[in-house]
């Protein structure tokens, strides 16, 4: 029987954050803080990291001038406190190519690299476009195709074409032209706790697919490369993977995280989610780690 221990890990926050900013076409929705996270899911016999987060006090600076008080710690450094470290992870899923999930993919260098193929020939073609396009670009991480050529010389890298099986439990499932050319869900099919669904930017909170005022309607993610009425259509799709149940969904930009699932706010004011306990793995939310 297939058990994960699954575990969102927040590495930085930004405390203003323009709520309009999260659904499209939805003006006037106040401000909130805004969690930066990434998924750590474990078996007894590998570690998958889901995004990387980044680490960069030049964005950290000019996100605190638009946004408020934030705060940052490494990615790598805040993995600690679920007990692994960078050199355990044995593969990196990256739900997209922007800055804050991909920007420290190469600080998890022994870790096999999953992407799909679409994201990568997408971002290739709108790099070679006039600057007039810089839009496609703008959010993406520079440094990732070093990092993708690094790891494909060593055997290290699986660019997606579609769904796609990293193991026996944990599927990828695309998102294409969503929230960018190639986006990508994580599904992780456990037979002890049922299904779970890491989100990416394809699902920024919950009332994205709950609705703003929680009837069910849903609410399309702005910021994005890709139209509302696809996101409508591949969000609907994929949610049947969880049999509908929005609980199930785990996005790394809402703060409600935090009060749906058992979690452990530390001295720094970042937060670990504990969303699920392997038998045999001790929870980590009474865990003293800084």
């Amino acid at each position: 029987m297939s058990a994960h221990s699954i575990w969102i890990v927040e590495y930085g926050y930004v405390d203003g954050f323009p709520a309009s900013n999260l659904f499209a076409a939805q003006p006037n929705e106040g401000f909130r803080r805004m969690p930066y996270c990434f998924g750590v899911i474990r078996t007894a016999d590998e570690c998958v990291l889901v995004d990387a987060g980044f680490w960069d006090p030049g964005i950290h600076d000019r996100l605190t001038v638009k946004y408020g008080e934030t705060r940052w710690k490494p990615p790598a450094e805040v993995l600690g406190r679920t007990g692994m470290r960078p050199d355990d992870i044995g593969a990196l899923l990256l739900t997209h190519n922007h800055f804050d999930h991909a920007g420290c993919a190469g600080e998890f260098a022994g870790a096999h690299l999953y992407i799909q193929r679409e994201e990568i020939d997408r971002y290739r073609a709108a790099l070679r476009l006039p600057a007039r396009f810089e839009f496609l670009t703008r959010n993406c991480e520079p440094e990732l195709l070093d990092v993708l050529d690094a790891r494909d010389r060593v055997g290290r890298l699986t660019l997606a074409d579609g769904q796609h099986a990293v193991t026996d439990h944990i599927r990828l499932l695309p998102a294409f032209d969503t929230h960018t050319a190639g986006s990508q869900f994580a599904l992780v099919q456990d037979e002890a706790s049922g299904p779970w669904l890491f989100a990416g930017d394809n699902v920024y909170v919950y009332e994205n697919i709950e609705g703003l005022r929680g009837d069910g309607v849903y609410a399309p993610i702005s910021m994005a490369t890709g139209s509302p009425s696809t996101w409508l259509t591949v969000t609907d799709d994929v949610l049947r993977f969880v049999g509908g149940a929005t609980e199930r969904v785990l996005p790394f930009h809402d703060s409600a995280v935090w009060q749906r699932f058992p979690s452990r706010e530390y001295s720094d004011g970042l937060h670990v989610a504990e969303i699920a306990l392997a038998p045999g793995h001790a929870s980590i939310l009474a865990n003293e780690s800084a």
